[in-house]
Formats: structure tokens, sequence, C-alpha cells
């Protein structure tokens, strides 16, 4: 049985899965200008009618891409939780998730095709608003615990998770463009240096101090 048909004989929310997973990764190499229906079917080996059966059109495809990779950050939150997590904890796991799923790993290239077809697209805008909500939120959340646990200080949190949540943005812009003044592994004490600033945490609670490097020659194994 070829991958195509045994895909059309799969369950309907396992195939409209593995249509969104497929969906995601041509999304994230080819971008929206460069991506197409064909192209999404092709790697989820079934037919371009399928496809738009599930999603009605690439702009419904790239919604559900980047719902789902957003819905999968925040499930791995929630199970990298340590069992009564304080704010700070919770602080330093969105930093180190956030900015680990960043544009190293392309998941941000979908957050930068929103970006840009929110500019003129209301569809898009309202997914970017939705997103960008939920995201705001989860900040929130944290700032809010922290100050009633007071580990935080901040005047007006409002604004700082604002700050927080833009200034996220911003330097997974300019790690997706490899600036060099911007390494990607400098992303999260990055951010954290500038979360401990906005809420009055001192930064070696927020950020991990970096591994010692070995002082003995090792074998680099072999790979699989």
């Amino acid at each position: 049985m070829s991958a195509r048909s045994s895909l059309a004989a799969k369950a309907p929310e396992e195939r409209r899965r593995r249509i969104l997973a497929a969906a995601v990764e041509v999304l994230k190499e080819k971008g929206f200008a460069g991506a197409r229906i064909a192209d999404v079917a092709s790697a989820a080996g079934t037919s371009a009618a399928l496809v738009v059966y599930h999603f009605k059109t690439l702009d419904g495809a790239l919604a559900e891409a980047l719902g789902s990779v957003e819905d999968d950050f925040y499930d791995s939150f929630s199970r990298a939780l340590p069992p009564r997590a304080t704010a700070v904890q919770r602080l330093r796991l969105l930093g180190e998730l956030g900015c680990e799923s960043g544009p190293a790993v392309g998941n941000w290239a979908l957050w930068i095709e929103v970006w840009v077809r929110a500019l003129r697209d209301s569809q898009a805008r309202a997914l970017r608003r939705a997103l960008d909500a939920r995201w705001r939120q989860t900040l929130r959340d944290v700032v809010d615990t922290g100050l009633k646990e007071g580990s935080f200080t901040c005047a007006d949190p409002a604004a700082a998770v604002v700050r927080l949540a833009a200034l996220m943005d911003g330097l997974a812009v300019q790690v997706a463009l490899r600036d060099p003044d911007v390494p990607d592994d400098q992303m999260t004490r990055l951010w954290l240096e500038a979360a401990a600033a906005e809420l009055g945490v001192p930064p070696k609670l927020l950020i991990k101090a970096p591994r010692a490097r070995a002082t003995t020659k090792l074998t680099r194994p072999a790979r699989a």
C-alpha cells in the first residue's frame, strides 16, 4: 500500500494530525510566499483535495500550524514545571523554553510569517492578537504570583509584561536574521537579564551559571 493510500485510509483525526505536521514543516522551510497546498499534500503523503478539506486554504493551514506549535510549547511548559514551582522557577522556565524554541529550531519562522501577513490581512491580524494575548497572560500570571510571594517588585506589571513579550519577539527576529551581536546561544540569558531588571530579581536567581568545560580530552561519539 502506498504512503498516500495508507494515509487516506487512516482515521480522520490521525490524517488531520499528519497533514498539520507536514504544514508546519513546509511553512518553516519555504515560508508562506513559497509554500503551496501541493507541497503540504506531498509532505503528508496525501492529496491536495484532502488538505483543502481539512484546512480550506493555506491561510487556514498557517493558523492551525502556529496554533499547534503554541499548544506544544504550553504543554511542554506545564510538564516541565516542578511541583509547587515558585514564580522565579516559572519565569526562568518560560525564558528557557521560549528562547530555546525560537528561530534556532525553526518555530519562530512561523511567527514571522504571521507578523508579515498581519500588516495587511485581517485574519492573520486576529490570529496574532489571540496568540499574543495568550502569551502575555501567561507572563502576567507568573508576575502576579511573584508579587504575591514577595519575590518580584514591579510598579506597573502590565507594562512590564508588554516589554518582556516584545523583547523576546525582537530578540527572536535578530537571531533568525543571524545577527552576530545576538547569537542564538545568548538569547535566553539576554531575556532573563531583562526580566530580572524589570521584576527586581537578583540575576543569579534566574540565570544558571554556564557549565564548566571539561579539562580532559574527550572522544567525540560516533553518530548513529
